[in-house]
Parts: C-alpha cells; sequence; structure tokens
C-alpha cells in the first residue's frame, strides 16, 4: 500500500499529533560539525519549531537514535580522522574519539529532552514483508521497521528519505 506523503514546508501540525522524526531530520537539527550543509536544513528546522510551538507528540525509537549516533561519529570520522584512524572501530578507542562521542552523545542527550520514548513493536511487526521489501531493495531494513512502528503505534513519520513510498502510513518529507 502506498504512503501519503505530505510536503512538510505546508503541513499544519496539530496539539498532540504523534510523529516519528528519522534520524535523517534529526542530523539536520543536530549536525556534525564536519557533515556537508544541506539546503533542507531551513526546512526541516522551521518544521522543527512549529512542531514545537503547537507541542506534536514526538517519539523516538531506539533504532533511530542508534541510526544518529552511528553516523553523526562516522560524519566526522571520515572528514577528520579516517587517514589517521582508519578502521572506525580503532578510532571509537583512541583519544580523537573522546570529543566526536562527547558531542554526539550531548546532542542524543537534547534529542531525548524533545521526545518520547517506545519501544519498537518487533514481535508483532509484520518482518517478513520487511525482509520482502529489502531482499528486493524497496527498503531499508531499519526503514522497513520504522514503518512499522509508526502503523503500529499511529505515527507520521517525518524523514528526509525519498524511498520511504510503501507501507500505509503518512510521510512528511521536504523531498
Amino acid at each position: 500500500m502506498k504512503n501519503k506523503a505530505h510536503d512538510l514546508s505546508t503541513y499544519v501540525f496539530s496539539s498532540g499529533e504523534p510523529l516519528l522524526l528519522d534520524a535523517n531530520v534529526w542530523l539536520f537539527l543536530f549536525p556534525a560539525p564536519s557533515g556537508k550543509p544541506s539546503s533542507s536544513v531551513v526546512s526541516y528546522s522551521t518544521a522543527f519549531k512549529n512542531m514545537l510551538r503547537v507541542k506534536v507528540n514526538l517519539a523516538l525509537d531506539a533504532l533511530i537514535l542508534s541510526e544518529y549516533l552511528n553516523r553523526y561519529c562516522r560524519i566526522e570520522w571520515r572528514a577528520l580522522h579516517k587517514n589517521k584512524h582508519p578502521d572506525f572501530k580503532r578510532f571509537r578507542q583512541s583519544q580523537d574519539y573522546t570529543s566526536v562521542g562527547n558531542r554526539a552523545a550531548a546532542y542524543a542527550r537534547l534529542i531525548l529532552k524533545f521526545c518520547n520514548r517506545y519501544d519498537h513493536p518487533f514481535s508483532v511487526s509484520d518482518v517478513e514483508q520487511v525482509l520482502t521489501d529489502f531482499e528486493c531493495g524497496d527498503c531499508d531494513f531499519n526503514d522497513g521497521l520504522f514503518i512499522e512502528s509508526c502503523r503500529h503505534h499511529g505515527w507520521k513519520f517525518v524523514t528526509d528519505d525519498a524511498d520511504i513510498t510503501n507501507g500505509g502510513i503518512e510521510v512528511l518529507t521536504s523531498n
């Protein structure tokens, strides 16, 4: 079933509306310093301010926070430390990682303050469909799980991923 997509720049949020923000959106809002600037930052920042103003219900799944932290640290590693530490896992054990990890964790703590934490409904998710969509290239595995979370909890998914087209949920995007 196709998702219903909404243009984030014209979307009107409602108080208490349940939203799940994708890791890529959190990276626009709390970017790694060495990341490439994106024209989408303004759109997602404006939308986030509007979300906070009307007091939507921001949901957070542990997988989203995990993706955010991993991506943030890898952006910094690739931009600043890969030549010195070619192996990411060894980089995480180095002195150079300390400041990167500290900044990423500080942002994660801030994200947690904005959100309500929810457990992923993996045990009741249609994992076979998620695997089928992954197998044929229709959807990243984690994105399939996020779609399942949105369907299970009745959330709208805020993402910059253009390939989140199937799943029967509502998607808000600037892409």
